[in-house]
């Protein structure tokens, strides 16, 4: 049976404002914006009332809902000066690459940049500032020798959530470094290559990680290497 006017207004104005997602969107699964786009998964719809219940948190604490972005600007600079990629910022902070690029592009204080929300500025501010051993080595390099030595690993059983933890950088970052990206941070191809040199005469299994787990990151290296 068709909705009255009056019960279609009543049901639009209850519905969640839906909106549409981007076609260039980067957002994830897992992360509040998801479910803003319609997503009806169980992870996305709790991060997006996670979100809701901190806005509204705030609001009962007397605290604004947007606030300038310089802080959590200034922090992802330095996030990605100690060899965090944008994608890796936005991972550990449960927000959309494409804000995170947004904030590394805020200008400095004092020139015009638009708000943002406080609960995006407290998960950039949140990300602890990895250690840089190596602050003189700035730039990129290719990702040969790295690709080679996270691969070596691999073949050792050493999983790539192992090898981030101790990189201070997120396992997809370690995929792809071994997999696919052509260049990265110079001072994570140092921190690579350091590690490599600690973990490759280890039995990874003495160090924690499950027999299977290394059992199965061992087949799956055996199986790159035989398509390569």
């Amino acid at each position: 049976m068709p909705l009255s006017k009056e019960q279609s207004a009543s049901t639009a104005a209850t519905a969640p404002l839906v909106q549409r997602r981007p076609q260039r969107s980067t957002v994830r699964h897992g992360q509040a914006s998801c479910a803003d786009y319609g997503c009806t998964r169980t992870e996305c719809r709790q991060a997006a009332l996670r979100a809701r219940h901190q806005r509204k948190q705030d609001r009962l604490r007397g605290l604004p809902a947007r606030i300038p972005p310089y802080a959590a600007a200034r922090r992802a600079v330095r996030l990605r000066e100690h060899g965090m990629s944008a994608q890796d910022i936005a991972d550990r902070a449960g927000l959309s690459v494409t804000l995170v690029r947004r904030l590394l592009r805020v200008p400095e204080q004092g020139q015009v940049a638009r708000d943002i929300a406080r609960t995006t500025a407290d998960a950039v501010l949140g990300i602890p500032v990895p250690a840089r051993r190596e602050p003189s080595a700035p730039g990129l390099t290719g990702s040969a020798e790295a690709s080679r030595l996270l691969a070596d690993l691999a073949r050792a059983g050493w999983p790539a959530a192992a090898l981030a933890l101790r990189l201070s950088v997120n396992a997809r970052t370690v995929a792809e470094v071994r997999e696919k990206r052509p260049r990265l941070h110079l001072d994570l191809a140092l921190r690579i290559r350091r590690l490599h040199r600690e973990l490759i005469g280890i039995d990874p299994v003495s160090q924690g990680i499950r027999p299977a787990d290394a059992a199965r990151v061992r087949a799956a290296a055996a199986r790159h290497a035989a398509g390569a």
